[in-house]
């Protein structure tokens, strides 16, 4: 599994229109074949904002970037926000959850 971590700067005051312009983005790239998931994470304390999204493959991850690249700046330029760094990683461990009943 793949993972890209999209970094950007929002100002403090319009991170809710912020979390409902990356709501919009995140719907559109859904339909991107390969996609495993994601989340869209903000920083409550300060102007951060953090999209990471989850591929089956490298391949799937490299051909959704011109689209997602597209959904980052368009997002970010709705609440004057900026895109700050866009990283590349491979899923090295994945944790899971403990069974229920299970300490």
């Amino acid at each position: 599994m793949f993972a890209r971590v999209a970094r950007y700067e929002v100002e403090e005051h319009r991170m809710d229109e912020a979390v409902e312009a990356f709501r919009e983005a995140a719907s559109q790239l859904s339909g991107e074949e390969g996609l495993e998931g994601g989340y869209i994470l903000t920083d409550a304390e300060g102007n951060s904002v953090i999209s990471l999204t989850f591929w089956g493959t490298r391949a799937a991850m490299d051909a959704s970037e011109a689209h997602a690249a597209r959904l980052r700046r368009e997002a970010a330029q709705k609440v004057d926000g900026a895109v700050t760094s866009v990283q590349y990683l491979d899923v090295a461990v994945e944790i899971a959850a403990a069974a229920p009943g299970r300490g």
